[in-house]
């Protein structure tokens, strides 16, 4: 691979990271239907995306700095979007601050490779609470199949990205986002006919 296709790749894996969002956000205040859709996720997410913010300014990935800086605002538009829904999110902020910790002692105690590394890996426990909660519902139709499709087109992008820079935060990343986004869409897809009784 060359560096032109590097970049090429971090720039539409960056648009795709952009809109990653925006069918669950436009979801949620179209149908007011939060079913199978996480705050934690949420939160986790808008946290995370400021690590990852920081880390690319720290490895120079001036080409990828563009995602997770759009990234943490549009969590925080799904946030407010999952309060429009009637949901309760002062469990998720109090996860939040938790984890904003958390990466904060990583960042100062094992220096910003490890950081990498870890934000790659804290994606599949951004993602659990997404997937547990997908899972846990017997039709999850407030769940977006958009996004995961995305998250999917993303997944492989950022994994050649970071397989040009030999970056292991970024790999780790791609792979993780890739198990992820086939889990829900996995979800999804084999709930969608359940129609469900009235109670």
């Amino acid at each position: 691979m060359t560096e032109t296709t590097a970049n090429v790749a971090v720039i539409l894996a960056t648009v795709s990271t952009v809109v990653f969002l925006l069918p669950q956000i436009a979801k949620l205040k179209r149908t007011g239907d939060s079913s199978g859709v996480s705050t934690t996720w949420a939160a986790l997410g808008f946290v995370s995306n400021v690590g990852w913010f920081t880390y690319m300014i720290s490895q120079s990935r001036w080409y990828a700095v563009v995602a997770p800086l759009s990234t943490f605002i549009f969590y925080a538009v799904a946030l407010r979007a999952l309060a429009g829904t009637g949901r309760d999110l002062r469990n998720a902020t109090v996860i939040a601050v938790g984890w904003s910790l958390v990466l904060g002692g990583v960042a100062v105690g094992g220096g910003w490779t490890t950081l990498g590394v870890v934000l790659g890996l804290t994606y599949a426990a951004m993602v659990t609470p997404s997937i547990w909660t997908a899972y846990r519902s017997r039709k999850p139709s407030g769940v977006s199949a958009g996004t995961w499709w995305i998250g999917s087109v993303e997944a492989l992008l950022w994994g050649l990205y970071g397989l040009y820079h030999m970056d292991p935060g970024i790999i780790t990343f791609g792979t993780v986002q890739l198990t992820a986004s086939a889990l829900m869409l996995t979800r999804y897809y084999t709930t969608r006919r359940l129609v469900l009784e009235p109670v």
